[in-house]
């Protein structure tokens, strides 16, 4: 299974710990229950539970679910007790209840590249969120010049005696899916996880939500609810089930 960080889970949390996009998504839970859609190791759903909210997180990866009990393990009772963990797909799941919030942060969407598990993740969204609910979801803008995500291997971060690098090893634009390799060395020992990504231009999502029986509320490109850019930085929509 690709895009489940099987190898490098344990480097997942050292690499991605800091987004800035928990108070962005927090203001949105305010009240009921929040439904997080590949949840990884509980970065976002962790948070959310600790400010009181009831969040059931789901996700494929069993070695990012083994760090986010590891986790769960050592918080509070009354935090522990407010999160609900299931192994699944979000691109079929059925949880049997509705949520009034329903995200999928930090661009986690695009790693669904077939078509058909697109549609059905956003029909599985659609039946999980309560009346009046909201589905935000974020992806990034891609650049200008796609030919960039192909590039040789590079340093971007070197953490706690990790060295964090990445390669661009080719990008389809008939498919629109970019492959790069996320690779972590620390001492002699180097890890590999390759990844598979979908990328949208704006009106393409905005359509893809839309033809999915979405309506679109807001729309942001930043989590300071700055403009989308046309090449570059973030989209954000908040939805709801078009009446």
């Amino acid at each position: 299974m690709s895009n489940c960080y099987d190898s490098a889970a344990k480097f997942y949390d050292l690499d991605y710990q800091y987004q800035g996009d928990f108070p962005f998504f927090q203001r949105y839970a305010q009240a009921g229950a929040v439904l997080e859609l590949a949840c990884g190791t509980g970065r976002m759903s962790i948070p959310l539970a600790e400010s009181g909210l009831h969040v059931h997180g789901l996700d494929l990866s069993q070695p990012m679910l083994d760090i986010f009990r590891a986790k769960l393990a050592k918080l509070p009772e009354e935090v522990r007790q407010r999160i609900t963990i299931t192994q699944g797909n979000m691109a079929n799941f059925d949880l049997g209840e509705k949520f009034p919030l329903i995200i999928i942060p930090f661009r986690s969407f695009q790693a669904l590249t077939e078509d058909a598990d697109i549609a059905s993740c956003l029909q599985c969204v659609k039946q999980h969120l309560a009346p009046g609910g909201r589905f935000i979801v974020n992806c990034f803008v891609p650049k200008k010049h796609m030919h960039k995500w192909c590039y040789p291997e590079k340093i971007y971060r070197e953490i706690d005696g990790v060295t964090c690098k990445s390669v661009g090893e080719r990008v389809d634009t008939k498919r629109q899916i970019i492959y790069p390799v996320m690779i972590y060395e620390h001492g002699e020992q180097r890890t590999e996880e390759p990844l598979e990504l979908r990328y949208y231009y704006p009106r393409q999502l905005q359509k893809l939500l839309r033809n999915a029986g979405f309506r679109i509320v807001e729309r942001h490109g930043d989590y300071d609810g700055g403009k989308i850019k046309r090449h570059g930085g973030e989209q954000i929509y908040v939805c709801e089930v078009a009446q």
